[in-house]
């Protein structure tokens, strides 16, 4: 099929009408910018030929700015040497005209044979679908689906297999995988088809099965536990006939009773020992308050005692530590004197250094005077030469371009003058009479030179006219006139007679610009900043001077000082002297300080005991404390020994809790009454349920579940069987046809593996059943075509697509490659290796690439087309 037109008008963003004629049998290129309407282009031509004309849904063909638009699209192609044409009117007014060779062809008649011819389906109702696409849908490829292979392929498999039963001579397997389909809807209706687990009636049947099994189960567990219900009532019955008789509640209430009782007289006993407890708890506490106090007394006694030998002692070390704090008064007083005079002496000697310093400094600074005033003299020369030359050279500057220019017109005059002046023509005259030229006597001897058409007049004679040579003078005239009129402007504007006086000028220019130059360096030398910065820094330099002198004719006088670092230890030696006396004072200050405080503490404290030993009220208070201590004796020895015999009677009877043994008797009693309510509650419900279910319904349900039980088992043996049988038979039919299938999978992938080893020179490329790509393998690693990158897949869909196109040619149906956009996931190497598998199918297939990368496809040899070239012709013709 080759795609020879395509004519474009009110589609979508196209509302010009295009057309795109003179398309190649082989590759054609068209490219254009995003939104230029490259994809509108490849979509006009999808819509021609696999939409209905008549098909609602297509309202969004209508260009937006054109409202009242028509979309048509019109396409002229080839198939078989036999010529079509197609044209389809949507939306509006909507038509469909084809016509093959001769015969015409309208409507739903025109678009059934375009279906059978080009190999899609026509949607009964709708717009076109994946799946009615076929053999377009597999080879036209939108912007961003060249990887999208899979899918494609399954929709146009009956195609695709058809041509390679054709190819191989073998038998399509269509008429098996209808056959497969009908046993697999049966066998489905019987069990699933992933997991083949019952389904359906199947699986209602087993599921009944299961719910009487369940049923008769539970039909059996009530009627044993009817059998175990009566043993029980009897049971029942008998033990409360035997509670009610023997009353043993009654029994354990009278034994709480007694043991009540018991514990009430246990009660008084212990009564008794706790209050003998807690008056010796009351006199332990008080004769402990008691002895506390006493031992405060005699602990005062002996701090006054211990006081009296203190403050001997703290007496002595106090005027020790201040006869200490007075020497070390005097010891830090010559310590500052012998400080100062150090002091002195290191600034003295620091004054004799710095005279020096500022002297070398005197000197240095006068140096540098001599060498920046130096320095201005010579860049004040170089400046004035500077200045001077920079006029000069302003007097002969002129403008080199120009007089280049005036060199090439002199160059060019020269031979045009030289060829005018061999071009002219001459005539000696001699006359005795006058003649006419150009209407103005000439008479005597001399030269004419004709530069143009001259007429001659001769008295009596007539007239001659003169053309001089084949050379046309005038325009040689016109061309030096114009180059004359150029030099003479140049000349004006260079201010020269001449080019040699130009260039004489302009070499005396450059030789002025280049000793300004020099100059310009030396000065920069000289002065970096400027004449002016220079004499601002000899000033400086001045000033800095006269700044030392000032300062070391202000220094005082230090004839007879030390050397510095010799002051520098003395004053360090005093400050160590006067750093340690200090610390000593300061040492002999405090113990002198803290000795005083103490003994004064010491002082202040025993005169504050002394005083309160000998107070009246405190001796008193000491004598009556002394008897109470006496007497809170005799009355714990006494509470000692009666708590000890209440302790007796206590653990006489303490072997045992009466009170937990009321608790015990009373809880005892009410759970035998209880338990004797709860077993005359449960004979009645026994009765009453027992009366309620009766044993002979329980065995008719049992006998009728087991009847139901077989019958079901009966039906599910039937629909094992049917789905085993159904089973056997698709096995047996999918490897039938598995094995025919195997036989047209070779040329496809020998195709496929034509073109793959273009890009992939290891690769082998997988099929399924469905003919559609599932894997690659590269070496030895097999990799399922969605693990791919996005690239590797967009590759390999446009490698499969050429190799499905060549075997759907082989088997004589049309085709033709459509790629938008297709190879933009694509390094440098592999574009490549796809070019060449592209061009290779080229020789048999006529192929469109819509690209907005036309860089990329350059190196084709093939004429790309323009889209916007395409819309300006469109235009144009409009």
């Amino acid at each position: 099929m080759i795609l020879e037109s395509i004519t474009i008008q009110n589609f979508r963003k196209l509302t010009d009408r295009i057309v795109i004629d003179g398309l190649e049998s082989g590759l054609n290129l068209i490219s254009g910018p995003n939104e230029a309407g490259k994809s509108t282009i490849a979509e006009a031509v999808r819509t021609v030929f696999l939409d209905r004309y008549k098909v609602s849904g297509l309202e969004a063909l209508v260009p937006a700015s054109r409202p009242d638009g028509l979309p048509t699209v019109e396409v002229g192609f080839d198939i078989g040497g036999t010529k079509h044409h197609l044209v389809k009117q949507f939306v509006k007014k909507q038509r469909c005209n084809l016509r093959v060779g001769s015969k015409t062809f309208d409507g739903d008649e025109a678009e059934a044979i375009l279906a059978e011819t080009i190999g899609f389906t026509r949607p009964k109702q709708g717009l076109s679908r994946a799946e009615h696409a076929g053999i377009p849908g597999l080879l036209w490829v939108r912007q961003g689906q060249t990887g999208e292979v899979r899918k494609a392929g399954e929709h146009a498999s009956t195609h695709v297999r058809a041509a390679l039963s054709q190819l191989t001579g073998g038998e399509m397997p269509g008429g098996d995988d209808a056959l497969i389909a009908a046993v697999q809807k049966d066998l489905f209706k019987l069990i699933t088809s992933q997991a083949r687990k019952p389904t359906g009636e199947l699986a209602a049947v087993e599921k009944e099965l299961e719910s009487l099994k369940a049923q008769q189960s539970a039909l059996e567990q009530s009627n044993r536990e009817f059998d175990e219900d009566i043993v029980r009532l009897g049971k029942l019955q008998r033990e409360h006939d035997n509670g009610e008789r023997e009353r043993p509640w009654d029994a354990l209430r009278q034994k709480a009773d007694a043991a009540l009782a018991q514990a009430q007289q246990n009660d008084v006993v212990r009564r008794e020992h706790d209050e003998v407890a807690q008056k010796l708890k009351i006199a332990e506490a008080e004769h402990r308050v008691l002895l506390e106090q006493e031992q405060f007394a005699a602990n005062l006694e002996a701090s006054v005692a211990t006081d009296r030998r203190d403050l001997e002692k703290a007496d002595a070390g106090a005027a020790q530590a201040g006869a200490a704090h007075e020497r070390a008064l005097a010891s830090d007083a010559a310590a500052h004197k012998a400080s100062e005079a150090a002091q002195h002496a290191h600034a003295k000697a620091i004054a004799a250094e710095r005279a020096a310093q500022f002297k070398a400094l005197v000197q240095t600074q006068q140096t540098d005077i001599g060498r920046i005033d130096a320095a201005l003299a010579r860049a004040i020369e170089s400046n004035e030469k500077v200045l001077e030359l920079t006029r000069v050279a302003a007097n002969l500057e002129l403008d080199e371009k120009k007089l280049s220019r005036l060199q090439q017109v002199s160059d060019e005059l020269f031979p045009l003058q030289a060829q005018k002046n061999a071009a002219l023509t001459r005539i000696e005259y001699r006359l005795s009479a006058a003649i006419l030229v150009d209407g103005a006597p000439v008479l005597g001897d001399g030269t004419l030179v004709l530069d143009g058409r001259k007429t001659i007049g001769l008295p009596g004679f007539g007239e001659l006219s003169i053309v001089p040579g084949t050379l046309d003078l005038s325009a040689l005239d016109t061309q030096l006139q114009r180059l004359e009129a150029e030099r003479d402007k140049l000349l004006l504007a260079l201010g020269v007679e001449s080019h040699a006086q130009g260039a004489g000028q302009l070499a005396r220019w450059k030789s002025v610009c280049a000793e300004r130059d020099n100059h310009a360096q030396m000065l920069g030398t000289h002065a970096p900043e400027g004449v002016d910065a220079l004499r601002s820094e000899l000033e400086q330099a001045r000033g800095r001077l006269g700044a030392t002198q000032a300062k070391l004719d202000a220094l005082e006088d230090a004839t007879d000082a030390i050397p510095v670092a010799q002051a520098r230890e003395a004053v360090d030696a005093a400050r160590v002297q006067v750093e340690t006396a200090r610390s000593a004072l300061l040492e002999a200050a405090t113990a002198s300080a803290q000795a005083a405080a103490a003994a004064n503490g010491i002082r202040e404290r025993l005169q504050l005991n002394e005083a309160r030993l000998k107070e009246a009220a405190f001796i008193d208070e000491r004598r009556r404390r002394q008897a109470a201590l006496v007497e809170k004796k005799s009355y714990i020895d006494e509470y000692t020994r009666n708590l000890a015999a209440a302790a007796q009677r206590l653990s006489a009877v303490g072997l045992n809790d009466p009170h937990a043994d009321v608790e015990r008797y009373n809880r005892s009693a009410d759970n035998e009454y209880q338990h004797h309510l709860e077993r005359q509650r449960n004979v009645g419900l026994l009765r009453t349920r027992l009366e309620t279910l009766g044993g002979t319904e329980l065995g008719v349900r049992l006998a009728q579940t087991a009847a139901a039980i077989e019958q079901a088992e009966m039906r599910r043996a039937e629909l094992r069987m049917r789905a085993d049988a159904l089973s056997l038979l698709e096995s047996v039919l999918v490897q039938e046809r598995d094995t025919a299938v195997a036989t047209l999978r070779k040329p496809l992938t020998d195709r496929v593996n034509h073109y793959l080893r273009r890009v992939f020179p290891t690769g082998e490329l997988a099929v399924d059943d469905s003919l559609s790509p599932v894997g690659l393998t590269r070496e030895t690693a097999d990799e399922a075509f969605e693990s791919l990158s996005y690239g590797t897949q967009e590759q390999l869909g446009l490698l499969v697509r050429l190799a499905y196109a060549d075997l759907l040619k082989d088997a004589g149906k049309p085709t033709l490659l459509l790629f938008d956009d297709a190879i933009v996931h694509t390094d440098e190497a592999r574009r490549e290796s796809i070019k060449r598998a592209l061009l290779d199918a080229a020789t048999r297939h006529q192929i469109l690439v819509f690209t907005c990368h036309p860089s990329a496809w350059s190196d084709l040899g093939v004429k790309q087309r323009r889209l916007e070239d395409i819309k300006a012709a469109a235009r144009l013709a409009s």
